[in-house]
């Protein structure tokens, strides 16, 4: 009998581990964010994350992008790396195996690039198809609201601005002007890090 895969543990910083482009189940709602962030303020990263061999998450991926706001990019979390090489349909498995039940699927990169996949992981675009059918006959679903990976939905462009380290940060903080916030889901006040196009230009042109 073949021996199973192994897998070692390391510590890694978030900034140190690269998000998946096209996640195919790499939106969120506003819903399953908000429970998401509060087990991880409750109970901790419990979960150990999981890269290929290039450092690539192939899961971790929602938590990540969560941690990154919650504590910032020096936090460390435990990851699992592959001790040898992954073929590209591992990798496809593991992504698909570990995100189904989380995330709301991208129709277009699901069917497109991993389709070859699909049955080995239980997952059948039938039944997928199935699913947005009931959707569309009953209830609307909430639109997924925030993207997992460092990219915007289709309804908005985005620019995206990453400080290395806090000399960074604090310099954009005061050119930009950016203050402390209400978060639009409670009454707690944060540093915010998002600022609208408009304001930019005014501040830019008032320069």
């Amino acid at each position: 009998m073949a021996h199973p895969r192994m897998w070692r543990p390391e510590q890694r910083r978030l900034d140190q581990l690269t998000p998946l482009e096209n996640n195919p189940f790499g939106k969120i709602t506003a819903e399953k964010r908000r429970r998401l962030e509060e087990k991880l303020l409750e109970l901790g990263t419990f979960e150990a994350a999981t890269v290929d061999n290039d450092g690539v998450l192939l899961t971790f991926n929602k938590r990540h992008n969560l941690l990154l706001g919650l504590f910032g990019p020096s936090y460390e979390v435990t990851v699992l790396v592959p001790t040898g090489e992954l073929t590209e349909s591992q990798r496809k498995k593991i992504i698909l195996a570990s995100n189904v039940n989380e995330g709301e699927w991208i129709d277009d990169i699901l069917r497109e690039q991993y389709a070859d996949v699909l049955d080995e992981v239980g997952l059948q675009l039938a039944a997928l198809d199935a699913d947005v059918a009931a959707a569309a006959g009953g209830t609307k679903e909430a639109e997924p609201e925030f993207p997992i990976v460092a990219e915007f939905s289709e309804k908005y462009d985005a620019v995206v601005i990453v400080c290395r380290n806090a000399i960074d940060f604090n310099f954009l903080q005061e050119v930009l002007g950016l203050a402390k916030e209400q978060s639009y889901k409670s009454k707690e006040v944060g540093q915010t890090r998002v600022m609208d196009a408009k304001d930019f230009c005014e501040k830019w042109k008032s320069r």
